[in-house]
C-alpha cells in the first residue's frame, strides 16, 4: 500500500514539528512548511526512513497556499491529510498592536487554513482524506490580551464544524484539536510581553503527547479533541459563567488590563 501523504503547516517548531516526527514514525510521506527554511531543512533531515518535502513559505502571502498544494501534488501526486497548525499570537492589547500585524495574524490563523482546505479538497475527496484544524481553548474566554488571536481561532472552529457537515457524506473527515496550555515556545513569547507565565506541569500538555493524539485522529477521527481535558474544561466553565454573568468577566478582565497599563506606565512604556 502506498504511504499516505500529510501536509503540515507551522512545522518549524512546537506542535507542527512534533506532528511531523510522530507522522514519520507511522510511515507517512510528509510535506512540511513554515517561514524558516533552515529549520524546515533540519527537520526534514532528522526524519530518516520517510520522504519529507520541505516547502518554505509565509502563509500571510495570499499566493502561498496554492504554491504549497501544487508542490505537494507535483512531488507525490496525492494528498491524504492536511494539518492546519500554523498560527501565532500577538500578546499585546488590541489598541497597542500594529494594524499590519493584525492583518498578518488573520491571514495566517484563519484565511490560509480555509484556502488551503479549499485547494486541497479535490485531492482529499479522491482519497477520502482528513483535515485536522488546530484551534485553541482560549476561545472559551474573551481575553483582551488575546483578542484578535481568539477571534481567529473561534472563526476557525465555526468553519471547521460547517465544513465537516458539508463534506461528511464524501468521506472526508474534519477534526478540530483544542489544545490547552502546551509546553512550546508560545508561552515564552507571551511571557515576554504580558507577564503570563506557563502553568505548572500538571496543567501543561507535553508537545509529543499532543502530536501523538493529532496523528491518531487520521485513523480514529473525532469532531473535537481537547488536550488536556483537565485544563480545557475549566476554560469552558469560566466562559460559561461569563456568558451567564457578563459583568463578572468585564470586572475581572478589565481589572487585568488596568494592572498591565499601570505596570507599563511605571516601566516607562516598555514595548
Amino acid at each position: 500500500m502506498t504511504a499516505k501523504v500529510m501536509l503540515i503547516t507551522g512545522a518549524t517548531s512546537g506542535i507542527g514539528a512534533a506532528v511531523a516526527r510522530e507522522a514519520a514514525h507511522h510511515g507517512y510521506r510528509l510535506a512540511i512548511t513554515g517561514r524558516r527554511a533552515d529549520r524546515l531543512d533540519a527537520l526534514a533531515a532528522d526524519l530518516p526512513g520517510v520522504e519529507a518535502l520541505a516547502l518554505p513559505g509565509d502563509l500571510a502571502d495570499p499566493s502561498t497556499p496554492a504554491r504549497l498544494i501544487d508542490g505537494v501534488i507535483a512531488r507525490y501526486g496525492r494528498l491524504d491529510v492536511l494539518v492546519n497548525n500554523a498560527g501565532f499570537g500577538l500578546p499585546r492589547l488590541f489598541g497597542q498592536t500594529d494594524p499590519a500585524r493584525l492583518r498578518e495574524q488573520v491571514e495566517v490563523n484563519f484565511t490560509a487554513p480555509i484556502v488551503l482546505a479549499r485547494l486541497a479538497l479535490p485531492h482529499l475527496i479522491a482519497g477520502k482524506g482528513t483535515i485536522i484544524n488546530v484551534g485553541s481553548s482560549i476561545t472559551s474566554v474573551a481575553n483582551p490580551i488575546f483578542g484578535a488571536y481568539g477571534a481567529t481561532k473561534a472563526g476557525l472552529a465555526w468553519w471547521n464544524d460547517a465544513l465537516r457537515r458539508e463534506i461528511k457524506h464524501l468521506g472526508v473527515k474534519v477534526c478540530l484539536v483544542e489544545p490547552g496550555p502546551v509546553a512550546t515556545e508560545f508561552f515564552d513569547a507571551v511571557n515576554r510581553r504580558a507577564d503570563v507565565h506557563r502553568p505548572p506541569a500538571l496543567f501543561t500538555a507535553r508537545v509529543d503527547d499532543v502530536a501523538r493524539r493529532i496523528v491518531r485522529l487520521v485513523d480514529h477521527p473525532r469532531r473535537r479533541l481537547s488536550v488536556l481535558r483537565r485544563m480545557v474544561w475549566p476554560f469552558r466553565l469560566v466562559g460559561g459563567l461569563f456568558q451567564v454573568w457578563p459583568w463578572l468577566g468585564d470586572l475581572g478582565l478589565s481589572a487585568m488590563v488596568r494592572r498591565i497599563e499601570r505596570e507599563e506606565a511605571a516601566a516607562g512604556g516598555a514595548p
